[in-house]
């Protein structure tokens, strides 16, 4: 069979890592994969996740150099290390590549600071101390100096192991889930460390990891392996959130997801308090070594939120809140309920469980979670993807409200979460009016529509269209060509990205009052927007002109 044509990679960026090799690679007795993959790491964390066997592992080792690929091309900062063609081959030691194992390999003879400036032997003397003191306190292991690493603790030895492979000032640094035996408070201050390091020097990382908790903490973007070949990537918050991946199956996505602030650090219990934006509920969950004024989004999985209609006696630490149900949606053998708090949460309910419940829109609910169920995720981290979508009518309180629920509601689909989260996420529609009275609640009818089709109802407040949100939108969409020339007339600059949602006819305000109209004009909504959720969903660059 021959070899496929080998992929095409961007033009080389300083201080970024261009990978595309092929090899073949074993797991297990039987089985044989071969590892093809092509991709960019720029400066920044790139978590590496998959199924035991996807070819993690044998990825760092070509890219350190312990193993190399039948053919393909890997360069550093412009460097090349490896091109089969032009049959170049940078052995591993000048490579300037750092590699920290899973098993560390410390010299057990040494003591810390003998390990830390093992890469630095042809340094002068005074350089040499200068550098292992100052990364020895970057890793707050500058007391231990002296120790040999029997006398150090599991955590103080990741930090040494680090503190070897940076203190060489590497171009590239390869993780191969040097954290996965480490309690969850001791890996939340060394990823702590980690990152800080990272702001400072800015090189390429790639860290394999199967905790979810790692991969948001640290990760700015994320690939997936499947037998040797990159099944996706993109932010983590996409790609470690797949479920129909089976390389990430472990991974759950998160329904709920919410910005917050670190309101207080609890060290002795472990824990801490985040503030959700602009409400007053307080979520607590595990620490992560985060200070307090920090901005961080909190993620909480549908299926971990219990729902009860009184008050329940609290056994152990849990967040107790309480809330109104605002939509009952029946999903097979689970039940969808939205419950209003301040902030919105979504909860899946056991279908058996309802009628004993017997929830409905209006009802006062109380919800119990777990703190281990809250999951944090830092702010910078969730922002790699910007897309804004504007649908437009007059006064924006009955179509392009409409219009923007069901755009929501298929891209949250889509990407496996639920609506509430997608502004979080950078991805996701608003609507705006011409001529609305601002702070004006959808229609009534118009949320009855959405309620029969099934489609999450937004909290909305009307706003007209301005010259900021029109920057912002990557395209705005317009229910009529008169509004489509009003917009054009007000905001000209946006006139590359200003449409007709559907040209031929317009889709006009019903003539007719009530839900039934309403009902009509969502379907037909539904209608134009699935077929363009490809093209709104596709990588930029890859949309073509609309």
């Amino acid at each position: 069979m021959g070899a496929p044509a080998r992929p095409v990679l961007k033009p080389s960026l300083k201080h970024s890592l261009h990978v595309e090799v092929q090899k073949r690679y074993a797991q297990g007795m039987h089985l044989c994969f071969q590892l093809r993959v092509a991709f960019t790491a720029h400066p920044g964390v790139t978590i590496l996740v998959g199924a035991s066997g996807a070819g993690k592992t044998t990825l760092l080792r070509t890219i350190a150099g312990l193993s190399d690929p039948e053919e393909g091309r890997i360069v550093v900062a412009g460097r090349v290390l490896f091109d089969s063609e032009k049959k170049i081959r940078v052995e591993p030691a000048k490579r300037n590549v750092a590699f920290v194992f899973q098993d560390l390999a410390l010299f057990p003879h040494l003591t810390v600071q003998e390990n830390v400036s093992y890469g630095l032997r042809r340094l002068e003397r005074a350089e040499r101390e200068h550098k292992v003191a100052e990364i020895l306190q970057s890793f707050q292991i500058a007391q231990l100096r002296k120790r040999k690493p029997r006398e150090i603790s599991g955590g103080e030895q990741q930090r040494v192991a680090l503190a070897r492979s940076l203190v060489t000032e590497p171009s590239v640094l390869l993780l191969d889930e040097p954290l996965s035996s480490l309690d969850a408070h001791t890996k939340a201050a060394i990823i702590d460390d980690l990152q800080a390091w990272n702001e400072a020097h800015r090189i390429p990382i790639l860290h394999v990891t199967h905790n979810h908790e790692e991969a948001f903490a640290l990760g700015e973007h994320a690939i997936s392996l499947e037998q040797g070949q990159i099944a996706a990537q993109g932010a983590p918050s996409n790609v470690v959130t797949m479920p129909h991946r089976q390389s990430v199956a472990q991974f759950a996505d998160f329904e709920n997801l919410f910005e917050a602030t670190v309101a207080e650090v609890r060290e002795k219990q472990g824990t801490m308090i985040c503030r959700l934006a602009e409400t007053a509920i307080d979520i607590e969950l595990p620490l992560a070594r985060t200070a307090p004024g920090t901005p961080v989004h909190v993620g909480i999985r549908a299926d971990e939120i219990l729902v009860a209609l009184g008050r329940p006696a609290i056994l152990g630490p849990c967040n107790l809140i309480r809330g109104q149900v605002r939509q009952v949606n029946f999903l097979g053998h689970k039940v969808e309920v939205r419950i209003d708090s301040g902030a919105e949460f979504l909860a899946h309910v056991p279908a058996e469980s309802l009628e004993s419940l017997n929830l409905k829109p209006g009802d006062s609910a109380w919800m119990l979670i777990r703190p281990e169920s809250c999951h944090l995720m830092r702010v910078a981290r969730m922002r790699a993807t910007k897309r804004l979508f504007v649908f437009i009518c007059n006064s924006n309180t009955r179509r392009s409200p409409i219009a923007a629920a069901i755009c929501n509601a298929e891209i949250a689909r889509r990407l496996k979460v639920a609506p509430e989260a997608l502004s979080s996420l950078g991805v996701h529609a608003v609507s705006a009016g011409l001529s609305a009275t601002p702070g004006d609640p959808m229609a009534t009818a118009a949320r009855e529509a959405l309620n029969r089709l099934q489609v999450p109802v937004p909290v909305h407040r009307s706003q007209n269209l301005t010259a900021d949100l029109a920057g912002k939108a990557d395209r705005i969409f317009c229910m009529t060509e008169s509004q489509r020339v009003a917009v054009l007339d007000s905001f000209p600059e946006a006139a590359s990205k200003t449409l007709c949602l559907q040209p031929a006819t317009g889709l006009e305000d019903p003539h007719a009052e009530g839900e039934e109209a309403l009902v009509v004009l969502a379907k037909q909504l539904q209608q134009i927007i699935d077929p363009m959720m490809d093209y709104l969903l596709a990588p930029v660059g890859l949309q073509g002109a609309a």
